[in-house]
């Protein structure tokens, strides 16, 4: 359907548009503007001589070939590492980089190995960016940039060494965050209410995922629908009931400096109702009568490895203290995925 629209409210074009947008983004090397789009084309395809031939075969063909790249980029499907990042570029909404992968994925020198390769170098700038706050203004010139670095690259030969290099040697304005930085970030930042929901849901799926990878005796990943997934706080936000404040902390200041944070987050197969959301960390015995806890009702509604680690290891208390322990193991599955550009 290549006139369905792409984005949303005043931002949405038809997909057609969109894609001679990045088309014509990688032939040029140039930022593209949506106004007047098929005027642009036909100046850039049109002869530099009167007496000179247009190689129409040969511009459908290239047109062709970006099509259908385009098409696995926009609509990605199975859960190889390359459908992966496309489908994590789209939650970040970072659709700029299109032109950059479309002459990536285009090159003869870039086979599997290579896109993936500068697939993970790309998404672990991005995602840490993100993490860490910094801006996203610069993206459109950083892409033109990519291109240029990449013509530089013998077309026969893999290209992930100079991308990473390029990358990691941005400056401070476009930086790849280190660890230092996305380690502070991720430990302090307000997660949920600071990052778009979808982004927050992205990135614990990943660790989902990655703790798929590495046990050997979890279920398959396919086996999971994570469309269906919610976010939901471990420690509720309405938790004055049933969980009572620290001695020294008898205003709530660093409950909620910890309510929001990755910590304190996890997903559910379908959300827990609220008597069970709002619930205490443990079962209680009223008078004979066990009234289920929030560690028994994610038992029960979960089969997710990051819920099964906190079970176990959570199994008598959960409290602020709790949520920077769990902030921490986090962090070294996500530097596992978003590596270090060191």
């Amino acid at each position: 359907m290549p006139r369905a629209k792409i984005g949303t409210g005043h931002a949405s074009r038809a997909r057609v548009d969109t894609f001679l947008q990045y088309w014509l983004t990688r032939r040029t090397q140039k930022p593209i503007a949506t106004k007047h789009l098929y005027d642009q084309f036909l100046r850039h395809v049109a002869p530099v001589k009167d007496h000179d031939k247009i190689d129409i075969a040969a511009i459908m063909a290239d047109v062709k070939g970006d099509s259908d790249r385009f098409f696995v980029m926009d609509k990605p499907q199975g859960a190889g590492r390359l459908e992966t990042f496309f489908r994590r570029l789209k939650v970040m909404d970072v659709s700029v980089f299109y032109p950059f992968l479309l002459e990536l994925t285009g090159r003869k020198g870039s086979p599997a190995a290579d896109c993936k390769a500068i697939a993970e170098y790309l998404e672990s700038y991005l995602v840490r960016r993100m993490v860490c706050g910094e801006q996203t203004r610069g993206y459109g010139t950083l892409v033109l940039a990519l291109l240029d670095t990449i013509h530089q690259v013998d077309p026969e030969k893999p290209a992930a060494p100079s991308i990473k290099t390029f990358l990691a040697e941005l400056s401070e304005a476009d930086w790849w965050p280190d660890d230092k930085a996305f380690e502070s970030n991720w430990l302090t930042r307000k997660f949920y209410g600071g990052l778009r929901r979808e982004r927050v849901a992205m990135i614990l799926q990943a660790i989902e995922e990655q703790y798929h990878r590495d046990s050997s005796k979890s279920e398959p990943i396919v086996q999971f629908d994570f469309s269906t997934l919610q976010i939901e706080h471990i420690l509720p936000q309405e938790w004055e009931k049933h969980w009572p404040l620290a001695k020294n902390d008898p205003h709530g200041v660093n409950r909620m400096q910890h309510l929001h944070g990755i910590g304190n987050l996890t997903l559910v197969s379908h959300k827990l109702n609220p008597s069970l959301s709002h619930a205490a960390w443990l079962d209680e015995d009223k008078g004979g009568k066990i009234k289920k806890g929030k560690r028994s009702a994610l038992k029960e509604h979960s089969k997710l490895q990051m819920n099964a680690c906190l079970i176990s290891k959570y199994s008598k208390r959960w409290d602020e203290s709790k949520i920077d322990e769990r902030a921490v193991e986090l962090f070294s599955v996500a530097r596992t995925i978003w590596s270090s550009p060191e």
